[in-house]
């Protein structure tokens, strides 16, 4: 019988405990035949030595302490420690893809609770506080995040968290991880206990504040749910993924740009290098992924009219999301785009769709005949490459099929590995990554773990910041994190006056712009890269006409 089905409570002294998968509900399966035949005789030897042991069938309801079971999932934050018993080395847990980054996240939070607990001496004591990370840790193809999303994300959120303890600031950090949902509506639980935590003004022998949420990861109703409670409750939240600007909240903050800023970077791009100026737009329908709909929006208000996409366009049903479609079902775009000669095709979809069209324009017979095979560019909003194109097959095919993608994106993983254009904070992150979490190489490409790094060094900087005018024993509250962000700024001639110094690089916040940050770099990334390619110069948010930033 497997863990995941059901644990065995020993008697006192007798073996260890098995606890079940935190985030995952068990199924319950009566016993059998076998097992009763089984379960007698052990009775029969237990009853002989005198000691007894009691094997409760699992419920459904039966998840991790302090989550709780909804809708066939255990959600809720997860105050996880190396001395929480579901987070032992060898126990149950999480998908196995981030299972030992959960592990690693543990160990360090237990570390950090003993240096204030149990310090070697009372000259060492030291207060510690909390960040909450809020994710859909039930990894789905179709859900809000894959596997290796979440595994990237994680391991950002962490290796910011390792950074923060190792910085001289008499202050630690614990990273606690919540459950919101494979579909992100299930955070409610993970919000209230965030808000109890958010209460606690000094730390004491038991307990400590939490000073700040990270994560939220897609532009969707439930995250503005969520922002919202959370702004409610005057708790921080930093997103480092969000990019519609219909995703506001007062005490909501984003790292990466919003789409309106991605779309006037393609228009950069395009202004210097304008191809046949013919265009075509693939979207996606489902309505209730505001992503999609936003980017969609934003495409046409900026290239509509100039491109004609009023007619030249073309629908398909998404993968992510609780109803699955059929993203593969884009013959007819690849159709009208190889029937109209375009050259310049602008995508409003999620990046796991994207190599279904590169397949239809590869595949369909119009593309193959298309005068002197022109290249057809694909132009997204992202927040880097998709692993699923970075493979030598999808490769292959884009080169065949003469096909690029041009992504807006906050993130540069290929250019800023081989030393092009790089942030100063981004060599030292990947040195940390690797060291620390493992991650490196084409791994950083799809911009998760940049970002997460990013959106927990916003918290800390900001706690770091305000806590220098505080007494001893008397830690910073949530507001006081709040202002303290508010004021990261960017001055003119791109002066950081305790501006954000990220992986991904500096940026700043301002009044009146939604938390959207201020003089973010944004890319735009060619995949494949021709031999000697070098990337253009980025266009920064908040940049005046003349370039400077903010203008």
């Amino acid at each position: 019988m497997k863990a995941t089905e059901f644990f065995v409570r020993p008697a006192r002294g007798l073996g260890r405990l098995v606890f079940v998968r935190p985030y995952t509900r068990l199924r319950h399966r009566p016993p059998g035949t076998a097992e009763k035949v089984v379960a007698g005789v052990l009775a029969l030897v237990l009853l002989g030595v005198a000691a007894l042991f009691v094997v409760p069938w699992i419920t459904r309801g039966d998840c991790a302490q302090g989550l709780e079971e909804q809708q066939g999932e255990c959600v809720g934050l997860l105050d996880a420690t190396a001395s929480s018993p579901s987070f032992r080395p060898g126990a149950d847990g999480p998908d196995p893809r981030f299972s030992r980054l959960v592990t690693d996240v543990a160990e360090e939070n237990q570390r950090v609770r003993d240096a204030w607990e149990r310090p070697a001496e009372d000259a060492h004591k030291k207060p510690y506080v909390k960040v909450a990370l809020l994710l859909p840790f039930n990894a789905s193809e179709s859900g809000a995040m894959t596997a290796e999303l979440i595994e990237h994300s994680l391991a950002g959120a962490y290796t910011a968290q390792l950074r923060a303890n190792s910085a001289q600031t008499g202050v630690n950090f614990q990273l606690l991880l919540g459950n919101i949902g494979t579909h992100l509506s299930l955070w409610r639980p993970a919000v209230t206990r965030a808000a109890d935590l958010a209460r606690v003004q000094e730390p004491k022998d038991s307990d400590s504040p939490l000073v700040g949420v990270m994560g939220l990861p897609n532009s969707e109703q439930d995250t503005l749910d969520a922002a919202n409670a959370l702004s409610a409750a005057g708790i921080p939240a930093v997103s480092g993924v969000l990019s519609s600007p219909d995703i506001q909240s007062e005490t909501l903050f984003k790292t990466a740009p919003n789409n309106r800023n991605s779309v006037a970077a393609l228009a950069e791009y395009l202004k210097n290098s304008p191809g046949k100026n013919q265009g075509y737009l693939v979207w996606d329908s489902r309505a209730q992924d505001n992503y999609v709909t936003n980017t969609k929006a934003e495409l046409e208000k900026r290239f509509g009219k100039a491109y004609r996409l009023d007619i030249r366009q073309s629908s398909y049903v998404g993968t992510m999301g609780p109803y699955q479609g059929a993203p593969h079902a884009v013959a007819s775009a690849a159709e009208g785009i190889c029937k109209t000669g375009s050259d310049t095709v602008f995508l409003a979809g999620r990046d796991w769709d994207l190599p279904y069209l590169v397949e239809a324009i590869a595949k369909e017979p119009e593309c193959q005949d298309r005068k002197g095979m022109h290249t057809i560019r694909i132009l997204r909003v992202s927040t880097g490459l998709t692993s699923r194109i970075l493979t030598d097959d999808s490769r292959k095919q884009m080169e065949q099929a003469k096909v690029v993608t041009l992504n807006a994106a906050p993130t540069d993983g290929p250019s800023w590995r081989a030393g092009q254009g790089a942030p100063t904070q981004f060599a030292p992150f990947a040195a940390a990554m690797d060291k620390e979490a493992g991650i490196k190489g084409p791994a950083l490409d799809d911009g998760y773990a940049i970002m997460h790094y990013d959106a927990f060094q916003v918290l800390s900087e900001a706690f770091a910041e305000a806590n220098e005018g505080f007494a001893e024993r008397r830690l910073p509250s949530t507001h006081d994190v709040t202002n303290t962000i508010r004021n990261m700024r960017i001055l003119p001639g791109n002066k950081c006056q305790g501006c954000v110094r990220g992986a991904s690089g500096n940026f700043g916040f301002t009044a009146g712009n939604g938390n959207w940050p201020v003089c973010k770099p944004v890319p735009v990334v060619e995949f494949p890269r021709p031999k000697g390619y070098r990337p253009p110069e980025s266009y920064r948010t908040n940049q005046g006409k003349d370039g400077t930033c903010p203008g």
